[in-house]
């Protein structure tokens, strides 16, 4: 079996020990792409013609793994809209959604922090366009304010944040959605840093995030995620090729209740008793 990664994030790796715990019984070997298409095309010739299933992590990976191995069996996982990158699923495709409603992550921020009423949010118009619409839908039935800035590379977010930081209507938050330009590791310790400095809280997309100082995060259960991945890997590989519908993971909040006292947010006893986990 071969990991391939569109790059490496930190905060997927509970996802993949869970994989490697469930699907033990496989050789496993991972790849980094490094977010390069050069690098890419280098990793996947290695892989073209064997005997291998592959598990694409991230909408690069998941699209390049399909497109240049059409006949290779491929699980994907971190894609979070998959049939609209080519990815339905089929005999030898499947996956794990990567998607908690939007509402209900906007909901839970709102929980956690009541007087969070302007939410920023960076992303890549490619990568959560969508998912950042949806959110816009939602804002208002929650009374909350989505102050998006779209960016078409790393090198954009700075400006970005200094932008949402600025003047009078100035953010309350950040929400760091599951994108991919947003979770390498100087990028994610940025705008943690940032955020921090500004006395401003970050909503995150995964439990990870809020260990590195994000206050709340409601999203996809990393450790299903990946033990979901390992179970389809090996139906996979026991010759199960009838479609695979996707599978769907657990959702889990996490609070960060340092952060909070640090960012002087006052989170109720009810709140922190609703937490899966609170550091």
């Amino acid at each position: 079996m071969a990991v391939v990664k569109s790059s490496d994030i930190a905060a997927w790796r509970p996802a993949i020990d869970a994989l490697r715990r469930v699907a033990a019984a496989h050789t496993i070997t991972e790849f980094d792409l490094r977010n390069d298409r050069s690098t890419a095309d280098s990793v996947l010739a290695r892989l073209k013609g064997r005997n291998v299933i592959v598990v694409a992590m991230g909408p690069l990976a998941a699209q390049l793994v399909r497109s240049t191995l059409p006949e290779t069996p491929l699980v994907f996982a971190m894609v979070q809209e998959p049939v609209k990158l080519g990815l339905a699923p089929g005999p030898t495709v499947t996956g794990v959604t990567f998607a908690i409603p939007v509402k209900n992550q906007l909901a839970a921020f709102r929980m956690v922090n009541p007087k969070g009423v302007r939410i920023g949010v960076i992303y890549k118009e490619e990568n959560s366009g969508r998912y950042v619409e949806e959110a816009m839908k939602a804002a208002s039935l929650l009374r909350v304010v989505m102050v998006t800035r779209a960016i078409t590379s790393e090198r954009d977010i700075p400006a970005a944040l200094r932008s949402l930081l600025a003047g009078d209507e100035a953010i309350d938050a950040l929400w760091i959605p599951p994108d991919p330009v947003l979770l390498g590791d100087d990028t994610r310790r940025f705008l943690l840093g940032e955020m921090f400095k500004a006395g401003r809280a970050v909503y995150g997309s995964s439990s990870g995030l809020v260990a590195e100082g994000a206050l709340v995060s409601n999203g996809p259960d990393l450790v299903s995620i990946g033990e979901q991945v390992g179970e389809l890997v090996n139906r996979l590989a026991a010759g199960e090729r009838a479609r695979i519908e996707l599978l769907v993971p657990r959702a889990e909040l996490v609070i960060n209740k340092k952060i909070a006292g640090r960012l002087k947010i006052d989170v109720s006893a009810d709140v922190l008793k609703a937490a899966n986990k609170v550091f």
